[in-house]
């Protein structure tokens, strides 16, 4: 498994744009994209963008949520780690949680109402749920709150496993 910080989230969110031809979007993607990519060292670039590359968009909605699941896992490890320090220090925290959220942020924008709005509403919905949940563990620094996010992006990712098994396009 690849860890999915911020410059392959770049890539994909490039990648899945060129898939469904948005061009306002994809500026503004690899805008985005050059900024973080060029940060990083040779070998790591090209894996990324072979990886990025040459996987379906189906795959690609996976290696979102299992980035979503990883900023997650690291967002308790913080809280595990802080939980008893009076002068705990919880930038890394914010930062991991942003992630997770700006992917499912990214996920909601993405959602293509006007081909399915059967689908697109209730995953938007869905989406707008799982935010609320981290706001409020964000808030509290409640890594039970955290975990039933982690539930519902678990069941996410698996049915879209499903979805490859069965050989299923979202083009």
């Amino acid at each position: 498994m690849i860890f999915v910080d911020c410059a392959c989230v770049s890539l994909i969110k490039c990648r899945l744009y060129r898939t469904f031809s948005d061009s306002i979007k994809i500026r503004e993607a690899n805008l985005e994209l050059s900024k973080k990519v060029n940060k990083l060292s040779g070998i790591k670039k090209k894996f990324l963008k072979n990886v990025v590359e040459t996987s379906s968009p189906i795959q690609l909605v996976i290696l979102l949520y299992e980035g979503c699941l990883q900023w997650l896992h690291m967002s308790k490890e913080e809280i595990r780690k802080n939980e008893n320090n009076k002068l705990a220090n919880w930038s890394d925290y914010a930062n991991y949680m942003g992630m997770a959220i700006d992917i499912l942020n990214y996920m909601q924008d993405t959602l293509d109402v006007e081909a399915s709005k059967d689908f697109a509403t209730p995953m938007s919905e869905l989406y707008t749920f799982m935010k609320m949940r981290l706001f409020k563990a964000n808030i509290g620094k409640d890594p039970k709150v955290i975990d039933e996010v982690v539930d519902l992006v678990k069941d996410l990712k698996d049915t879209w496993k499903q979805a490859i098994k069965q050989d299923v396009s979202i083009s």
